[in-house]
């Protein structure tokens, strides 16, 4: 099975599964709704259907300064930017909300993304991870979090995966502190010609996630491909300077004019709902921008 597959997550994952996971994390009261076979979806209470979700759905925030509340687009109907071919770019992590994970209490949570840097003699593969600590129906405290500095764009765009694992196996701080160190924390910071060194780094990278996910209670929660491109294709996410809103859920029925994005607060506000009421879904905003020389 492919590192990055929505397989992995714990909602693929059979009902007698997710309970038994549920128990061994001590989620003693999400499990009785996955014991006894299949499970209704419609049975379930919103902090179990959240993190069930395997889907996606893409929004898109136009850059510019901005006051109040900004409309999230949908990111298929974008243009693509075709200045942007050749050119360097900053891939950062804007915000990273849960609305719910598996168990109670603060979640330990690590982002991992994968990318490619197109530079001569070859394209070179990327990884970044970092770590996050927040409670249920709130943001992560951290802003605009660099993940790759520089990243040279090419014809075809850009292909970048991410996904989210729930860390509640006991042993694994000190796997996580890999994630605190300097290189980690301050992104992966590219340049134009091929380096020796991203190899290693990746390597580190890679083991290091994957001890992670090895542990019997850590899962992955979510994972996206989010490719990038200048097709402009109604069936495509094209590329261009923004903000793109990855959100953990089922495109039934998805209707982005009803999302506004609230620059004060800096989290997602769903207009048809009364302000403070649950937004129903997790959701990760991956921002892209010029990168100076």
């Amino acid at each position: 099975m492919a590192e990055f597959s929505e397989l992995h997550s714990l909602g693929s994952s059979p009902p007698e599964d997710i309970a038994q996971h549920l128990m061994d994390i001590g989620a003693l009261d999400d499990a009785q709704y996955f014991t006894g076979g299949e499970v209704a979806a419609q049975a379930l209470p919103w902090s179990i259907q959240a993190w069930r979700h395997t889907g996606m759905v893409i929004g898109f925030i136009e850059p510019g300064v901005a006051a109040g509340n900004v409309k999230v687009l949908p990111a298929a109907a974008q243009v693509a930017d075709h200045n942007l071919i050749n050119t360097r770019i900053k891939v950062t992590l804007d915000r990273f909300y849960i609305e719910s994970y598996p168990g109670g209490g603060t979640h330990t949570v690590v982002c991992e993304f994968n990318g490619k840097n197109q530079v001569t003699p070859e394209a070179e593969a990327l990884k970044f991870a970092t770590k996050f600590q927040a409670t249920d129906r709130s943001a992560a405290p951290a802003i605009n979090v660099p993940v790759f500095l520089g990243l040279t764009v090419s014809a075809d765009g850009l292909a970048f995966e991410g996904r989210t694992i729930n860390v509640k196996s006991g042993g694994s701080e000190a796997l996580l502190d890999v994630l605190e160190s300097q290189v980690f924390r301050s992104g992966l910071s590219l340049i134009q010609t091929a380096q020796p060194a991203l190899k290693p780094f990746v390597s580190l990278a890679t083991a290091t996630i994957k001890t992670i996910v090895s542990g019997s209670k850590n899962r992955q929660v979510h994972q996206f491909n989010l490719g990038l491109d200048f097709s402009n294709r109604p069936t495509s996410t094209c590329l261009k300077l923004g903000t793109y809103i990855v959100a953990q859920a089922s495109a039934d029925s998805w209707d982005w004019s009803a999302f506004d994005w609230d620059v004060n607060a800096m989290i997602l506000r769903d207009s048809r709902k009364p302000q403070g009421e649950s937004i129903g879904f997790n959701y990760t905003a991956i921002g892209v921008s010029s990168f100076g020389s």
